[in-house]
């Protein structure tokens, strides 16, 4: 944990800093302000947020900002944690310094964000002129542009932004406005809930530890996190407790399975009494999941028998906790072993669970039978505003229905900006299709 959060911060300062040339270059003071916070940036993400509350640690860093390019740097490492601050901290610098090119790529960001566009595209521009060759700002420039309507200006930052040749740095372009900044917040109000004794915190917190999200595509076990928080479980809840038990099994499950040692990894699960043999299933579906994606893929258990054994298991658990997650893992089994999801299931999903993977499901399985007037189209849209995917179905009805579809193209777009949802991966590619679409089409 403390290496990694504190290699992001410098690596995206670093990107701020170096590609500078024009209006005002105040890189000395900058370096100045690094050295003079260094020891309290490496206190914050290597002691700080592991051993303290999430608060007090930002509020503690915030105190040390004392001049314009302190307030550049803390604002730099709250971006990903408090968003809030980090605005104020990059509003405050720049209008301290407005010539300061490092403050207004910033502001903007800061300003794109809040979905202030005409603020963006004002800051954007300035730094443009300085570092013209950063492809980034015709992605963040064109997004701002279609959140305005402008949508001739849109796909000209989008072509310029040359996706054939950068799309990896427009998925982490897109990915730096709309990415979770909610991680270390969430850890915080877990040990909170953990310190009144609630189970069900305490499986969260450690799932979270152990599958942190680094961006859309990549995460990874967060250790001094995780070290930390698992002695906190086993003090609050006690060594023979069943939530410190298995979530001690569960971590050792983990590694042994990612060290490919199928043999020692099925002892842990005999030995903790975990899923196995008819054995209890973690209340958390998150953890649930993990651990049946193990047994499944190393043919401890077979997706059929378990589905005919303890299907129904899975779904009363998914109902008494209301996890969607344990609900997912239903889901799975029935796509498995039936072909399909059952339409029952992805109208509870999405209805009682308020999923939108669920209804997404629901409009995948009709296939032909979706209609532009669809009311439960009309309805999916309304519960999930954001979805590109459930709006791309509409979007798909009005093209086979031979409708006009700028305007809901348009939407689509809108969405897909904020989320990559369309893509499996999370990539780019369906934003491009789009742009395709919308400047082509007559």
């Amino acid at each position: 944990m403390k290496k990694t959060l504190f290699t992001i911060f410098l690596s995206f300062t670093c990107i701020t800093i170096h590609a500078q040339t024009g209006i005002e270059n105040n890189s000395e003071a900058i370096k100045k302000a690094q050295a003079a916070l260094a020891s309290d940036l490496e206190y914050f993400f290597s002691d700080c947020l592991v051993y303290k509350d999430c608060e007090d640690c930002i509020n503690e860093l915030v105190s040390k900002a004392k001049n314009p390019y302190q307030q550049y740097l803390v604002g730099g490492a709250l971006y990903s944690i408090a968003p809030k601050i980090s605005y104020d901290l990059h509003k405050k610098a720049f209008e301290s310094k407005p010539n300061e090119r490092n403050f207004n790529l910033e502001y903007a960001l800061e300003s794109h964000r809040i979905e202030d566009y005409k603020t963006a595209i004002k800051h954007y521009k300035v730094y443009k002129k300085a570092v013209p060759q950063d492809y980034r700002l015709h992605v963040w420039l064109s997004e701002c542009y279609l959140q305005l309507d402008n949508y001739q200006k849109a796909i000209e930052h989008w072509n310029a932004a040359n996706h054939p040749k950068n799309h990896t740095g427009i998925d982490k372009a897109i990915y730096i406005i709309h990415g979770d900044a909610e991680q270390v917040r969430k850890r915080s109000e877990l040990l909170k809930k953990i310190k009144t004794k609630d189970a069900r915190s305490a499986y969260e917190l450690i799932f979270l530890d152990m599958n942190w999200e680094l961006d859309w595509w990549n995460n990874n076990v967060q250790e001094y996190f995780l070290e930390k928080d698992i002695a906190t479980i086993k003090d609050v809840f006690g060594e023979t407790s069943k939530e410190y038990l298995q979530l001690a099994a569960y971590k050792k499950i983990k590694k042994l399975s990612e060290d490919f040692d199928p043999e020692a990894t099925k002892a842990a699960f005999l030995e903790a009494k975990l899923v196995l043999d008819n054995n209890e299933i973690p209340v958390n579906g998150n953890i649930a999941s993990d651990l049946l994606r193990i047994s499944f893929l190393n043919k401890f258990l077979d997706e059929k028998t378990f589905f005919e054994e303890r299907g129904n298991e899975i779904v009363q658990l998914a109902d008494t906790y209301i996890d969607i997650e344990l609900l997912n893992i239903y889901a799975y089994l029935e796509a498995v072993v039936l072909g399909h999801v059952s339409p029952e299931t992805d109208k509870k999903g999405w209805n009682e669970y308020k999923s939108e993977k669920f209804a997404i499901s629901y409009f995948i399985g009709l296939a032909d039978k979706n209609t532009y007037d669809n009311p439960d189209l009309t309805k999916a849209l309304k519960d999930f505003p954001n979805s590109s995917k459930i709006h791309w179905v509409k979007l798909n009805c009005a093209k086979i229905e031979r409708r006009d579809i700028k305007e809901d193209l348009i939407e689509v777009l809108k969405k897909e900006f904020k989320t990559l949802g369309s893509d499996p991966s999370n990539y780019s590619y369906a934003l491009k299709s789009y742009f395709y679409i919308l400047e082509t089409k007559p």
